[in-house]
């Protein structure tokens, strides 16, 4: 239920999922996965590492729903292999920078990939690390404060904010 409140501003929890409200611009320009910078000729000059990670531990609603928060200008690709093998793809909008990690059923570490001036993949760890220490919040834990421009307690620039249990508790994003 939305609250609104004066001044123009609304504010009200999250119920579920808004994958359905992608904005116009993760619609309409996104590049495809090999326009990126080397990942044409996978992996490339990327850098190689192991991680624990599982991808599957990123691609619930509810984990994508906190990564997009926390990291507005990122957006994943799924490559399906065989037997339910996988290669998630988090890419940067800007299209400089990608990262990969692939599944495999039964494992416990995977391979990561990182390529361009910003690490994905570490920035996912960081998001997921942060989720575990507010208690794995699902959706109604997530609540959203839109107001005009210029409305003091939003940052600079900004028309909504994303907050955890409370207004006051704005969940930390990364501005690219």
């Amino acid at each position: 239920m939305t609250t609104p409140m004066p001044g123009g501003v609304a504010m009200g929890p999250f119920v579920a999922s808004s994958a359905f409200m992608r904005p116009r611009d993760q619609r309409d320009r996104f590049p495809a996965t090999r326009t990126f910078p080397g990942a044409a000729d996978w992996p490339g000059e990327g850098e190689r590492r192991t991680t624990r990670l599982s991808p599957d531990d990123v691609g619930d609603w509810h984990h994508m729903f906190t990564l997009g928060v926390r990291v507005p200008d990122l957006f994943r690709r799924v490559e399906w292999g065989k037997e339910g093998a996988y290669r998630l793809w988090l890419l940067e909008m800007s299209g400089r920078s990608w990262a990969t990690a692939d599944h495999e059923k039964g494992r416990t570490e995977y391979e990561v990939v990182e390529s361009g001036p910003r690490r994905l993949w570490t920035e996912a760890e960081a998001v997921m690390s942060w989720w575990r220490e507010q208690g794995e919040p699902r959706f109604d834990r997530y609540g959203l404060t839109v107001a005009p421009r210029g409305w003091g307690r939003l940052p600079a620039g900004s028309r909504g904010r994303v907050w955890l249990d409370h207004p006051d508790n704005p969940v930390p994003v990364r501005v690219p």
